[in-house]
């Protein structure tokens, strides 16, 4: 009887954790690429890119003035006077710190702007993946992009991302239709002159994480 009761625990004891392994199930999803990635999240990439590369040629331009500017008083070091020197001088500390303020709001506001475009499509994807983990009865889910997890391997079976991007995709608010064409009298209707199509870009947009303006240069 006690052998029996013995052999009993035992068994209980080692199939407790083959048991909670079965009931368990993890799964992973790079929650960052599925928002980037869907259809919206390439138009706010899109927007985004748009932005930064206006703000960054502004800067840049203003850094080249700046440049041009403490090359012009090195060059007249010994051919101007001194109150012409001042007036530069002048002038160069007046550019730098409109150029320093003009990036730290630049940066402030492309960070806005980020998140004003993705955070709309990241809250619907956060639903729809808890929807997900619901349904395939998920335990845990893994966001791999972010830094913080430490992440040495996975089985790509288990990777919900292009799931979720499908998923992200087939929620987006629908467009509204076309309105139908007015119709002359006579009952033809009148013709539609469709804008000429746009040449395709050449460059391909980097992603809402891209590169920050750079800091002006200090003379």
């Amino acid at each position: 009887m006690r052998l029996k009761l013995s052999l009993l625990i035992l068994m209980l004891f080692v199939s407790t954790p083959i048991l909670r392994a079965q009931l368990s199930k993890v799964a992973v999803v790079d929650f960052e690429r599925a928002v980037v990635e869907s259809a919206e999240g390439k138009k706010a990439s899109e927007k985004f890119n748009s932005t930064l590369q206006a703000r960054q040629a502004d800067i840049e331009k203003r850094q080249k003035e700046l440049d041009d500017q403490q090359k012009k008083l090195q060059a007249g070091a010994r051919t101007l006077n001194d109150a012409a020197k001042a007036e530069i001088q002048k002038d160069i500390d007046r550019r730098t710190t409109e150029l320093t303020r003009l990036n730290e709001d630049a940066q402030k506001d492309l960070q806005t702007l980020r998140d004003e475009l993705l955070r709309p499509i990241a809250e619907r994807a956060t639903a729809i993946l808890g929807a997900m983990s619901d349904e395939q009865n998920y335990t845990l889910v893994v966001d791999t992009s972010n830094p913080q997890t430490n992440v040495v391997w996975f089985n790509p079976k288990n990777d919900m991302t292009a799931e979720l991007i499908k998923r992200i995709d087939a929620s987006a608010p629908k467009e509204p239709a076309a309105s139908a064409a007015p119709k002359a009298p006579g009952g033809s209707a009148t013709p539609v002159t469709r804008p000429a199509t746009p040449p395709a870009a050449t460059t391909t947009p980097k992603s809402p994480s891209g590169p920050a303006p750079t800091a002006p240069k200090k003379p």
